[in-house]
């Protein structure tokens, strides 16, 4: 890890203990305290190996993924660990991957390999391991904690041969069951269980009591090896027994040289037993640091992103015009795919009026796709549909549409615009902020024709509406403005009246110069 050096100082000389290798028995032997110190360098990179499974009631599963992680100094006492990487399902032989969600099973291992690479994880930890700020980790099942807290694991003050801790942590109740995390960050596949499923019940977490030893296991002159054991019990009681539970045991190999762990094992069982199931499981958990060409080939840089696609070539957009004209519906979905994917350079006027013809089309897709074309590159002959256009279901598609309105211009577009804001974000996994909605900028664009309309949205009794009508005016609005805003800095809401306040001091300050 960016050279994570993990100076192990020892205040004696260290004895070599019996090997910890999994299923050998510790032999009765002692070692010399030791003083266990995280000391990162900023600026090395390294990469690791990560493996889960899962062994339930349900079947086996598992996933793997390589993490790169560098490190920052962050402040003068404090280092940030940044992780680059993503999980994948592993094959396992003999049996089918779990997919989906079914009730009173928890979420599949695969739900965690869905979306794109994450590169905004990050914690910040001090000297002794302890997590002062993470961003972008992920809840595990019980009890594997968060993914990238799980490779960390903090040490005590004091130089020692074993210790224990014991905290009050949470876990996120039945459906999911993971954790436990000291927050519950981006859920697997960075979805949110989804909230349609009839009869359920809202997502909790609950209160669990967790405990850790430590022992220091083996020391010889390349690494350390700590021997760990944890519990977790609810507090939560279902009958007599806790509603979760589990135990685990495993290891942790440190490099001296390198300064850093080499290797995290850990495997354990979980109990759970609520209103509505009763499930055990098996669990382990594998970090293991990649050297050699392993780790060279992880951390290679990215590949370079490549430039823009070529522009279509003639017998190209001759080609995907007659599959537009073709009976086969999934081959006119990909030729409209391809005409709305920003390789077209010039259009002819033939080939905008077959876009327009297709504005009305049936099929979702092409439709969506010809209103993309159009947006993008039609003129003000095509304003009526591409008006039309901003009543589209998708939200996607209005956006483009609206931003193809305020390429042209056009006054008639203006009031249509005003319209879209004055309904709101009918789409609630669609919404951004007001300075970035396209309609918004569409109406800047028209500049000051747009201000009579906008100015009739500060009567909207929607506040979000209400905010982006200050902001449109805030660049485009004048002296008429002034009164209506000043009327609504008044609003009970302190994001309106703010907005309002905001507004006003930039149009004084424009009309001023």
């Amino acid at each position: 890890m960016p050279s994570m050096r993990l100076s192990l100082a020892y205040s004696l000389s260290l004895l070599t203990c019996a090997a910890i290798l999994q299923g050998v028995p510790l032999a009765a032997a002692e070692t010399a305290p030791v003083l266990l110190r995280y000391h990162f360098a900023p600026g090395q990179t390294n990469a690791y190996n990560l493996q889960i499974e899962v062994q339930g009631e349900s079947g086996r599963e598992a996933i793997t993924g390589i993490f790169v992680v560098s490190a920052r100094a962050v402040g003068t006492n404090f280092i940030g660990l940044s992780w680059r990487g993503q999980l994948r399902p592993k094959p396992l032989g003999g049996m089918s991957p779990m997919m989906g969600y079914r009730p009173g099973s928890a979420m599949p291992l695969s739900s965690y390999a869905y979306g794109p690479q994450m590169d905004n994880r990050e914690l910040i930890l001090d000297e002794q391991g302890e997590i002062v700020r993470q961003a972008g980790d992920q809840a595990l099942p019980i009890p594997l904690g968060q993914l990238m807290a799980s490779l960390i694991q903090p040490v005590p003050t004091e130089a020692t041969d074993g210790w224990e801790t014991a905290k009050d942590l949470f876990v996120l109740d039945e459906p999911l069951l993971q954790g436990p995390g000291t927050a519950f960050l981006n859920p697997p596949g960075g979805y949110a269980y989804p909230s349609y499923y009839p009869a359920r019940l809202p997502q909790g977490a609950l209160a669990v009591r967790q405990k850790i030893k430590i022992k220091v296991a083996e020391v010889t002159p390349a690494t350390v090896t700590l021997q760990k054991t944890l519990s977790l019990d609810s507090r939560m009681l279902t009958g007599s027994e806790p509603r979760v539970s589990a135990a685990g045991e495993g290891r942790i190999v440190w490099d001296r040289s390198a300064g850093m762990p080499k290797l995290v094992e850990l495997d354990c069982k979980s109990v759970i037993v609520t209103e509505n199931l009763s499930r055990r499981s098996g669990l382990s958990l594998r970090w293991q640091l990649l050297e050699g060409a392993e780790r060279d080939k992880a951390i290679a840089p990215p590949a370079p992103t490549l430039g823009p696609e070529t522009k279509f070539t003639a017998e190209e957009l001759t080609k995907l015009e007659q599959q537009l004209n073709s009976s086969d519906q999934y081959g006119r979905q990909a030729a409209a795919r391809q005409l709305s994917s920003g390789r077209l350079a010039a259009p002819s006027a033939a080939l905008l009026s077959k876009m327009a013809s297709l504005a009305g089309d049936t099929d979702d897709t092409v439709r969506r796709a010809a209103l993309t074309v159009l947006a993008n590159h039609g003129t003000k002959e095509q304003l009526p549909l591409l008006i039309k256009g901003l009543n589209e279901p998708d939200a996607s598609t209005r956006a483009t549409v609206a931003k193809g309105l305020g390429r042209l211009k056009d006054p008639r577009a203006i009031e249509p615009l005003a319209n879209l804001l004055a309904t709101g974000q009918s789409d609630p996994n669609y919404y951004r902020p007001a300075r970035e909605n396209a309609a918004s900028e569409a109406l800047i664009r028209m500049g000051g024709s747009a201000e009579p309309a906008v100015l009739a949205l500060l009567k909207e009794k929607n506040l979000e509406t209400r905010i982006q009508a200050c902001n449109i005016l805030k660049q485009i609005g004048t002296k008429k403005s002034l009164g209506p805003l000043k009327d609504t800095t008044l609003n009970p809401s302190k994001e309106v009246s703010e907005a309002a306040a905001e507004a006003c001091r930039s149009i004084q300050a424009r009309e001023t110069n």
